[in-house]
């Protein structure tokens, strides 16, 4: 049985453009284009891997389609290629349940876990090798292996279709995305009880309401929407009174179950309750508080974690 060396030179260079070459030239463009960066260390794991790959894939074409030795070269190809796929949408990450990627602003971080995706495609490229395992062992022993249908042909249906859904599911998370809106609402009321002691501010009580709209027009629902947000002071026209840096409030146990899909949820309020020990500086003290806010939820099986900051003027309540 002849090597074919031209076959082996041509699929080499074809899985080094798409194991090595295509994932780096996304990986800038999404950079350029996008605030999504990734690390030296993950570059480089993706070239070693890559190599591997394309070694996988060489030693695949060396033979013929129609033999047991092909068929076995590519069985062990797709078992390569499911787990560089798993490994690129972070399928080894279990121990960071927020996944690999994340998307950094100035003043919004997003992390995304998308090990869902890891292992449907982990899924898929597992039946495809099922298939050319079943097909060697055909080929070898020249006999076909049937349940009514022919037993290759069965796996080689199913990975189809699993590779379909996968697809489909893609495509309906990129349309659903673009068919999010957000709005979060200018002003927030401030309520003041100012306590039994009307001019004494040490047994007042201050909590800031901030209120959001969401519009989810998308074919997914929101699920086990988590939201912390905290005031931290920025600047203060009297530090004595109302120290810098430090934390003056937050909520307390803000969960929304669900946001159905096709509906649109106004009016949704987050409570800060302002800490009391630093009440009196408040009441009496100008000064810029960034507003941190902490989202989690998960959206078609993808967690997302967002961490957002606002600077929010504060003008002295007496």
């Amino acid at each position: 049985m002849a090597i074919q060396i031209n076959k082996m030179i041509l699929y080499g260079i074809l899985n080094a453009l798409m194991y090595i070459a295509l994932p780096l030239i996304l990986f800038e463009v999404i950079s350029m284009i996008a605030p999504m960066t990734f690390s030296q260390e993950f570059k480089i794991s993706i070239i070693i891997i890559g190599i591997i790959g394309t070694v996988f894939a060489m030693l695949r074409y060396a033979f013929p389609k129609d033999t047991s030795a092909n068929r076995l070269m590519a069985f062990g190809s797709s078992i390569y290629s499911g787990i560089y796929l798993f490994y690129l949408f972070g399928g080894f990450t279990s121990d960071v349940k927020v996944g690999t990627y994340s998307i950094n602003l100035p003043a919004l971080q997003v992390f995304l876990g998308l090990q869902v995706i890891a292992w449907l495609l982990l899924g898929s490229s597992g039946i495809k090798a099922l298939q050319y395992l079943i097909e060697a062992i055909e080929l070898r022993k020249n006999k076909e292996y049937r349940v009514k249908f022919k037993l290759s042909h069965i796996f080689k249906v199913l990975g189809t279709m699993l590779s379909l859904i996968i697809f489909g599911y893609l495509g309906s998370i990129a349309y659903s995305g673009m068919n999010l809106g957000f709005n979060f609402h200018d002003t927030f009321p401030i309520e003041w009880d100012t306590g039994v002691l009307l001019l004494d501010p040490s047994d007042d009580n201050i909590s800031v309401t901030f209120t959001f709209d969401l519009d989810n027009q998308g074919f997914y629902a929101i699920y086990d929407v988590y939201i912390d947000a905290e005031f931290h002071t920025v600047a203060s026209a009297n530090e004595t009174a109302l120290p810098v840096g430090v934390k003056v409030g937050e909520s307390i146990d803000t969960y929304f179950s669900t946001f159905h899909s096709f509906t649109n949820n106004i009016d949704n309020n987050i409570t800060i309750i302002i800490d009391p020990t630093y009440i009196e500086g408040l009441i009496t003290t100008d000064a810029t508080l960034a507003l941190k806010i902490s989202f989690s939820t998960f959206y078609a099986a993808i967690l997302i974690n967002l961490n957002g900051s606002v600077n929010v003027p504060w003008t002295h309540l007496i």
